[in-house]
């Protein structure tokens, strides 16, 4: 897409405007420069590093931009090149009217100034208004600005801002999007709307507000869906803004008829599927409001008794959040159970209550269904840290304690472990008993033996190690015991070994016991090594294979065993 220099800022979001402006204006533009014909380079500095832009320019239309800041693939336009492209902007134009006036002072000096409010004065009203009208038929600008900031003033319509936006929307959308010219009416229709609302909204006249908003929600959000990139960012700036706008205020402001109408407006848009992604989750929270409307709740049932089964998702969230402001956590769950078979809507149903900071329901329903077991593998671990973050922002100790401590026995993991440790507090002597006598119940060696050697319990660790007779058991815990007790690893080693060769000869079983025994050289204990050594070549003497693996065991020339 190719954009005008002198206008190209509404083909980009608000966003990325606001942010290259103040790029701009602090000065973060150096060295702009053109090293080639229409070919420009400039330096951007900002907190983040400095960064390189270029830019093509030709007729005063943008052919090409790059930046440091991209990533491969990345086509819509950065702040950074925004801010290039105004500075450039800036230049041409001072450099233009240096040029005019130049040749101004070339002229007589004798032409004399004319103001605006000097033409108004003298100007009949008819005369103006014949020029408003010619000048509108001539200026498509000019026109759609007239009728932008005066279709307040229609009362013949029941919504003339629906009208301005109807007479800059093609009446049908191309395959590839509207052409710029087309799309820059939009958005110069839309800002002028912006400007009306931030009026009105000043005046505190609320019925104008309403007006405004619903006629941007109304027309943009379906354009909205269509288009794509810088266009789609551009657009749901508005449409975010409109839903603010008629959400804000409080109810008590508004008169009944205005508050009925809006909360039926935007209760509209989302059981037709209008609402994009990000503007449901506000949607929700306004018309669940029980303060504001508390009439709501029935009318809100009465529409999800209404609905086929399954209900749509905006329908269910919004009757499920209803409830939960009314503290009927088990009439959430009574309605979700009947969805048992699609846990998927369960998830986002939860999910929705989380975010919409419904956390007692949320922890509620959240353990009832885990404990039901609807959900596996990660959507599982997903419910239970939402649990966990939400026991730990409101304060409730002994809920993460509980599903800390449930992690701990499925997963095993050590920074489980300590979290859990942290948060029991004075408590943790009696939950240590509890996680040590549930894991010696369900046999759980392994995390068994981690909380004993986290807990500096040598003894009952080495009584577990012979239990488990295994040489990988033994490595994973030998060093807890190289300091207190090394003779315990030695013997450890020289049983473990030994049974291993009454079942296994030759050459490879000589390299097998070599290589359990270097993992104590490389954990900086050859003579305990050495020792294992010793005495595993006096136990099985006519193993000759055995005896010259495990000198390789010993650096230097002379390589003499430590016998027993």
């Amino acid at each position: 897409m190719r954009f005008w220099l002198k206008d190209f800022e509404h083909n980009i979001s608000p966003a990325t405007w606001e942010a290259a402006d103040l790029l701009c204006q602090s000065g973060s533009v150096r060295n702009l420069r053109e090293i080639e014909p229409h070919f420009w380079v400039a330096s951007v500095n900002t907190a983040d590093g400095n960064f390189e832009t270029e830019v093509i320019i030709t007729t005063h239309r943008i052919k090409a931009y790059a930046c440091e800041c991209f990533t491969p693939g990345r086509r819509l336009m950065c702040a950074h090149i925004a801010a290039t492209l105004l500075k450039l902007r800036q230049f041409l134009e001072q450099r233009a009217e240096e040029k005019r006036a130049k040749a101004e002072a070339a002229r007589s000096n004798e032409i004399s100034r004319l103001t605006v409010q000097s033409v108004l004065e003298h100007a009949s009203h008819e005369a103006l208004e014949a020029f408003v009208r010619d000048y509108a038929r001539r200026d498509r600008d000019f026109g759609l600005a007239l009728k932008t900031w005066f279709a307040g003033s229609v009362t013949e319509s029941g919504n003339p801002f629906l009208l301005v936006l109807d007479s800059v929307i093609p009446k049908s959308m191309p395959t590839k999007g509207y052409r710029d010219p087309d799309f820059r009416r939009i958005r110069k229709a839309l800002d002028g709307l912006e400007a009306q609302l931030e009026k009105y909204d000043s005046d505190r006249d609320f019925r104008s507000v309403f007006l405004v908003s619903t006629a941007i929600l109304n027309r943009i959000l379906p354009l909205q869906a269509k288009s794509e990139g810088n266009r789609q960012e551009a657009l749901a700036y508005f449409t975010r803004l409109a839903l603010d706008k008629l959400t804000r205020n409080s109810a008590s402001e508004l008169s009944p008829e205005l508050r009925e109408n809006i909360w039926e407006f935007i209760f509209s848009l989302g059981e037709n599927g209008l609402l994009t992604t990000e503007l449901v989750r506000p949607a929700l929270r306004f018309l669940s409001d029980k303060e504001s409307y508390p009439t709501k709740r029935e009318e809100i049932r009465d529409h999800f008794d209404r609905t086929l089964f399954p209900a749509q998702p905006f329908l269910l969230h919004l009757f499920l959040v209803s409830l939960s402001r009314h503290k009927l956590p088990g009439s959430v769950i009574r309605v979700l159970e009947d969805y048992t078979e699609v846990p998927e809507r369960i998830r986002l149903a939860l999910l929705e209550l989380y975010y919409l900071e419904q956390w007692d329901t949320t922890i509620e329903a959240g353990q009832h269904f885990l404990k039901a077991g609807i959900f596996e593998g990660r959507y599982r671990q997903e419910m239970e840290d939402i649990l966990l973050i939400i026991a730990e922002k409101s304060g409730k100790n002994d809920l993460r304690v509980q599903l800390l401590k449930d992690r701990f026995l499925q997963t095993g993991r050590t920074d489980v472990y300590y979290k859990l440790r942290e948060a029991a507090g004075a408590g943790w002597d009696t939950i240590r008993q509890e996680l040590t006598q549930l894991l010696a119940d369900k046999d759980a060696g392994q995390q068994l033996a981690f909380l004993h050697a986290a807990e500096g319990q040598l003894v009952e660790l080495a009584a577990l190690i012979e239990k488990e007779h295994s040489v990988p058991f033994l490595q994973r815990y030998e060093q807890y015991f190289f300091e207190e007790n090394p003779g315990f690893i030695v013997q450890q080693y020289i049983r473990l070994l030994s049974d291993y060769l009454e079942d296994h000869f030759g050459t490879p079983a000589a390299i097998y016991v070599r290589q359990q025994l270097t993992e104590l050289w490389q954990k900086g204990k050859p003579e305990l090594a050495i020792s294992v050594s010793g005495r595993l070549v006096a136990a099985f003497p006519d193993r000759l294979y055995l005896a010259e693996e495990l000198k390789e065991l010993q650096p230097g020339r002379k390589r003499k065993f430590i016998l027993p």
